[in-house]
């Protein structure tokens, strides 16, 4: 196992201590027949509140470590399973470049408390099944996989993970791939596909989605009926990407966890660039990164710039509430649609120095409750699988406890 310190200490929950204390925790929510998504210890109809966060620690994971004959990378969403106090951690893992090793999932278990965050200890590793079976081949394949998002079922306990797709016309043979959403059982196999509206459909004309800026982050609403996800960047007849002086919309889609079908979509507003690029001319980039649910209507979104020549990334959340956007599911383009609204919950550029950098952070969950009653929420980057360490590609995870 690859660990970040060591000997682990994790709780055994066959100690009668933690048992009793388990069970206290599990018995309201086994009497409702399901566990939340996030892993809360509440019942489902609980709202969340989060004013604000505060730092309990970090894990730096070693450079290209390999876990079960896997290098371990690109980790760009998780997600807790309060049910075996663990987590699952996705792998965007695409290019045979980044590792010769198959699309994945990773098993871990973190150890932290109110005062300390003391290590990440991984457990298993799975391959990503296509529907018929086989492992998602590589680029350039033109069946290739980009995962970027994974979420527990709260309803019966599969995985529901987020593929990007691909839009590289400069490639040989082009690569023009749909993006995807499909659930799949903890061993990896496929179970169905959820039906995305025709705007995700890839094109090599300027319409639809962007190469790189699709399906980015999912989050099962509270009561488990509901799956939204948000696109990391606009559609092209939706706006320009940012730039260092202006925005850009992207959308957030609810989906119907039974049919898989759309419900709603909203105008997610993407704020400016964030850094200058050095030279000016080079490449930039703004987008969400992922999403999680606080209630019905309002969510935790994580937004990341980029620029090339910057160290580190530049990284914010922020609390949104659809309750008051237009639903714009039908929409040729966001003209006149009213945006969910946004406040800022934390600036990551605040933490950079006591830190050491911020990476490339792309997922978040919540995890267990602290001693002290309060949420905690773990934050973790995709190091995009680069050969020499830096403040801006690293295997970091962030633990915060939640202020209400």
């Amino acid at each position: 196992m690859i660990s970040t310190y060591a000997p682990p200490r994790f709780y055994n929950l066959l100690e009668p201590e933690m048992m009793k204390r388990s069970m206290r925790i599990l018995a309201p929510l086994l009497l409702l027949g399901f566990v939340t998504s996030c892993g809360n210890d509440d019942p489902v109809t609980e709202e969340i509140s989060v004013s604000s966060l505060r730092l309990i620690g970090q894990q730096i994971l070693p450079r290209r470590a390999e876990f079960s004959a896997t290098v371990v990378g690109g980790l760009s969403g998780i997600d807790y399973d309060a049910k075996t106090d663990s987590y699952f951690i996705i792998s965007d893992d695409r290019t045979t470049t980044d590792s010769p090793n198959a699309p994945r999932f990773y098993t871990a278990r973190l150890s932290f408390d109110a005062n300390s965050f003391s290590g990440l200890t991984f457990q298993s590793v799975v391959s990503f099944k296509q529907p018929d079976g086989t492992d998602y081949p590589k680029v350039p394949d033109l069946k290739v996989a980009d995962p970027e998002s994974i979420r527990i079922d709260p309803l019966n306990g599969n995985l529901v993970w987020a593929s990007e797709g691909d839009r590289t016309l400069t490639s040989t043979p082009a690569r023009v791939i749909n993006p995807f959403i499909r659930e799949i059982t903890k061993a990896g196999q496929h179970v169905r596909e959820y039906e995305l509206p025709s705007i995700f459909a890839m094109s090599s004309s300027d319409v639809g989605p962007r190469g790189n800026l699709t399906l980015e982050g999912l989050a099962f609403l509270p009561d488990g009926k509901s799956l939204a996800a948000i696109m990391e960047g606009p559609l092209f007849q939706d706006s320009a990407t940012p730039t260092l002086t202006t925005g850009a919309q992207s959308r957030i889609t609810v989906f119907d966890r039974t049919s898989g079908k759309a419900t709603a979509q909203y105008a997610y507003p993407i704020e400016k660039v964030q850094a200058a690029p050095v030279p000016a001319d080079q490449f930039t980039v703004n987008g969400a990164t992922e999403i999680l649910a606080l209630s019905s209507t309002r969510f935790l979104v994580l937004e990341r710039s980029f620029s090339v020549g910057v160290i580190g990334n530049q990284v914010r959340l922020y609390e949104i509430d659809i309750s008051k956007a237009t639903n714009v599911l039908t929409a040729a383009n966001l003209q006149g649609a009213t945006a969910v609204t946004k406040r800022l919950v934390l600036d990551f550029e605040t933490l950079k120095t006591q830190l050491g950098g911020i990476a490339n952070l792309e997922g978040i969950t919540f995890g267990p409750r602290l001693a002290n009653g309060k949420r905690s929420l773990v934050v973790i980057a995709d190091d995009n699988f680069p050969l020499a360490d830096s403040a801006t590609d690293r295997n970091q995870v962030i633990v915060f406890e939640v202020q209400p």
